[in-house]
């Protein structure tokens, strides 16, 4: 990750975009501020998670923020893996609420996966596959036609009536 100085006035999550894809992310200075709990406190979670080290380079980075004097003070930035990682590890009426909201996410998915809109979403991308494929085969085909048109036919039809003449017996007298 990017190291960045952010300012306090930014909401919990920061979406940012990266060639094709976004990223969300937050801070542990947001996270503290969310659910009720000192920066230092926050930090030093962070700091003894008990996570690999492939997790933690992955998820976390060191970052800074200015104080309100401008100073610029540590803090670390975190992808959504790593925040829910250490939010669910919090305690308290906030982290309550996250976790809750988290298993009705995860609750809607799995409805959702199983409900017949999915199945609807099944068909509708199948028969769009399969549009796509009959157009890819039209144009080929269409390519092919044209290709037999200008160039193989002309050729095809002018070694028939050259074979032609030469199979006719020539009338009075000619060759054959």
């Amino acid at each position: 990750m990017n190291m960045q100085i952010l300012t306090r006035n930014e909401g919990l999550v920061k979406v940012s975009q990266r060639n094709e894809s976004k990223e969300v992310t937050t801070t542990s200075l947001k996270v503290a501020e969310f659910f009720n709990k000192r920066h230092t406190e926050v930090l030093r979670t962070i700091q003894n998670l008990e996570c690999s080290p492939e997790f933690r380079q992955r998820n976390f980075a060191s970052a800074e923020y200015l104080d309100k004097q401008g100073k610029p003070r540590p803090m670390i930035e975190m992808t959504k893996d790593g925040f829910t990682f250490i939010a669910m590890g919090f305690t308290g009426k906030e982290a309550a609420k996250f976790k809750e909201d988290y298993i009705n996410a995860f609750n809607e998915m799995h409805n959702f996966l199983n409900s017949e809109q999915l199945s609807l979403i099944a068909q509708f991308n199948k028969a769009l596959l399969e549009f796509e494929q009959a157009s890819d085969i039209a144009s080929q085909a269409g390519r092919t036609l044209s290709v037999f048109g200008r160039k193989i036919k002309p050729l095809a039809a002018e070694k028939v009536a050259t074979l032609e003449s030469q199979l006719q017996p020539q009338l009075f007298g000619g060759e054959a």
